[in-house]
């Protein structure tokens, strides 16, 4: 496989994983090549989950740096207003030395406001979300590179702020930007605060081809060489060993969504869904983007023989 290009498991802890199940995926990830397992920031699925394990990010994070040896440990991401930016310079910088510098951190405004309602948050509009994701990441930053950190926000504030130790990684982990709507503001906010971005989870390589034009144009604007931003892409993924499977699936979606043939497709569009060849054949158009970091989401409790495939039949040919 390409050396430049990573490939990482998504982990969504809202869904109900326990830490056996967690830790099943993570050994798996290492035995199979992959590079980085990433993990959501959600306390809770849905408004009636009163039964089902939803593990908070930043523990499952530390959970997966102590049954690993060299998987990188990354968030996919944190929301900001579920934490002050200052205690999450704090955590990270600690997992960093715990994980002896196998961090990736991801960072983003916030969306899912079932949990804002039920956790008593405010939820204030999109533009304002990304405004304090903007000053929280530039507090962190701070935190995490000077000796006595002062900001003045309208949201956040520092005052000779201390925070010792910094992070082992130096200046600081990678800094991602993640985003599903990919929209000017989150694209603009990525170009101006972070390593990388990571779009997800349904845009087709025509769709990512327009997010990326979009990112040069405010590279240019801001005198940012576009080629210093790393890109991730964040995508639901299921390989079937025989191209019958696939199709029985597809009728099965169809049937369960009421979806018609079109919709379908337009669902799949964005998606790694099929035999390994035609995942192969997907896969390398997103490459020709530029992309170099990839996360999947594969189906629950399926994560790790969808790996071995991988394993078997992907990494090989890339």
């Amino acid at each position: 496989m390409n050396s430049d290009i990573y490939l990482g498991v998504q982990i969504e802890p809202q869904f109900g994983y326990n830490f056996d199940q967690i830790k099943t995926i993570l050994q798996g990830a290492e035995q199979y090549g992959f590079s980085h397992a990433w993990f959501s920031d959600h306390f809770m699925m849905r408004e009636d989950s009163t039964d089902l394990i939803s593990y908070e990010c930043f523990s499952a994070m530390m959970a997966a740096a102590a049954s690993t040896e060299t998987l990188r440990i990354g968030s996919l991401v944190f929301c900001n207003n579920y934490r002050h930016p200052a205690v999450l310079a704090k955590q990270i910088a600690s997992l960093d030395h715990y994980s002896n510098g196998r961090v990736e951190f991801g960072y983003g405004a916030g969306w899912k406001e079932i949990e804002y309602n039920a956790y008593g948050m405010d939820f204030p509009s999109a533009g304002t979300r990304i405004k304090m994701m903007n000053e929280g990441i530039e507090v962190i930053r701070k935190l995490w590179t000077e000796e006595y950190a002062n900001y003045t926000g309208e949201y956040y504030q520092l005052n000779a702020a201390v925070s010792y130790p910094k992070p082992l990684q130096q200046p600081h982990p990678p800094i991602w930007m993640g985003t599903i709507k990919a929209g000017p503001k989150m694209l603009k906010a990525a170009v101006n605060h972070a390593d990388g971005i990571n779009i997800a989870w349904s845009f087709s390589p025509d769709v990512y081809q327009e997010k990326l034009e979009r990112i040069s144009s405010y590279c240019e604007e801001n005198g940012r060489d576009p080629d210093t931003l790393a890109l991730s892409y964040g995508v639901w993924t299921r390989i079937f060993e025989k191209k019958e499977q696939k199709l029985k699936a597809m009728e099965e979606m169809k049937e369960a969504r009421g979806f018609t043939d079109e919709q379908l497709q337009e669902r799949l569009a964005g998606s790694l869904y099929g035999t390994p060849d035609e995942i192969l054949v997907k896969l390398r158009k997103y490459i020709e983007l530029g992309i170099t970091h990839f996360i999947f989401m594969f189906p629950k409790d399926q994560e790790v023989q969808s790996m071995n495939l991988f394993y078997d039949k992907i990494i090989p040919e890339l």
